[in-house]
């Protein structure tokens, strides 16, 4: 890496492990990736590297994937193979949990990995992936542990997020964008030394914290997207809670389940979503871009799914069970940041108005969520609701980000 990034990689580390994590002394750290990779990639070992120093003292273990054979195993249709990766995977997992160790997910982004793998393949893998992944999840979403899910730059993905410049220039444009998205690059000034990152990120929080106050003492009951293509409302359940990636696990301790965050959340009625939805920026799911996505909705189900490229991701994301239809999550973006710059034109190539501003496509769910509106399709986060059996809320095994670019209306 040279020598600018060098200078701020510890910096980004301090950023994860003391904000995400809050990695407690003595207490042990798994570094890896479960959603697609079943590791880190190898080029985010320099990362992991500047991480496990940071974490001086404590245990610092780190799985590194091998994308090739991720790859291999799909093409050749190896379903026990891929069983037996995914379930040595999460056995490793499971162990560290119940040693009291806490999780740093550092998440890449392979939009082309599994290019030409028909759809229903790939369905019937990720069906194999969260039966053993998903338990887990709804531990540590449930508080079992710290963790945090962060972006970490690789060669394949600037390719496909900065497409627009010279192959030369696009990963340390993107290692830019990350570090202007966890607040360790000065605004504008890409070569200095980072400002007091940890304060930065401890005042934001503490906005996101006040808006979600805000939000919760209004009990709106009643939320309207609007824009080109899109108008869709929902019904917030009375016992509704807008919250935050500000998370406590069950020992007391706090932390930030995903970084950046810079969205207040609540879980709408399962039964209540009822308009169109034009999600005008390409959608990555299990390694298949879905573009061109139009949702109708009515009594909380999708009855019409319309998509220019990746129709069939699509129709299989929806009949994964019988809550992948419906909505799971509504979240509103405060302030559009300045690292979600201006789009290329071949980003926006389904807009209305194709010089309107619109954030850029990172085919990164952290980065791309946090950059607009936007809704989930599939499972709901229980804490969203004060309720003691939450039966209002949505529950499937699939849980897809939309990124809307409309206005938000609460009432």
């Amino acid at each position: 890496m040279p020598p600018v990034i060098d200078s701020r990689l510890r910096a980004l580390a301090e950023v994860m492990l003391r904000v995400g994590v809050n990695l407690q002394p003595g207490q042990s750290l798994l570094i890896t990736e479960p959603y697609e990779l079943q590791g880190i990639h190898p080029e985010s070992e320099p990362l992991a590297a500047a991480i496990a120093a940071v974490a001086a003292g404590s245990n610092v273990r780190v799985i590194t994937a091998d994308p090739s054979r991720l790859r291999a195993l799909a093409a050749d249709n190896d379903h026990r193979g891929y069983e037996t990766l995914v379930s040595g995977h999460i056995l490793q997992l499971d162990r560290h949990l119940a040693d009291g160790g806490a999780f740093l997910f550092l998440q890449g982004s392979q939009p082309q990995l599994m290019a030409g793998v028909p759809a229903e393949r790939l369905a019937r893998l990720n069906h194999v992936k969260w039966r053993y992944l998903g338990p887990l999840i709804q531990r540590l979403v449930r508080g079992a542990t710290q963790w945090t899910l962060a972006p970490a730059p690789s060669t394949s993905w600037a390719d496909v997020a900065f497409p627009e410049l010279p192959a030369s220039n696009r990963l340390s444009a993107l290692w830019q964008s990350v570090f202007e998205a966890l607040r360790v690059a000065p605004t504008g000034h890409p070569a200095l030394s980072p400002v007091d990152p940890i304060g930065q990120w401890q005042s934001h929080l503490a906005l996101l914290a006040r808006r979600r106050t805000e939000l919760n003492s209004a009990r709106h009951r009643h939320v309207r997207f609007s824009g080109p293509g899109t108008d869709l409302t929902f019904h917030l359940p009375r016992s509704h809670a807008w919250c935050t990636a500000q998370l406590v696990s069950k020992t007391g301790v706090p932390f930030v389940a995903n970084l950046p965050t810079e969205e207040v959340f609540t879980a709408p009625h399962k039964n209540s979503a009822t308009g169109i939805a034009r999600i005008t920026r390409p959608v990555v799911h299990d390694g298949s871009v879905i573009e061109g996505l139009e949702l109708e909705f009515h009594c909380g189900r999708v009855v019409g799914a319309r998509a220019r490229t990746g129709q069939d991701a699509l129709e299989h994301l929806l009949a994964t069970d019988s809550g992948a239809c419906r909505i799971g999550e509504v979240a509103l973006v405060m302030d559009r940041p300045r690292w979600a710059s201006v789009s290329t034109p071949t980003h926006v190539a389904d807009r209305d108005i194709d010089d309107h501003p619109v954030p850029r496509f990172f085919h990164h769910v952290l980065l791309d969520e946090n950059a607009a509106h936007h809704i989930a399709l599939g499972d709901a986060y229980r804490f969203c609701s004060r309720a003691w059996l939450p039966f209002a809320l949505n529950s499937s095994q699939v849980h897809l980000d939309l990124p809307l670019d409309a206005n938000i209306e609460l009432s």
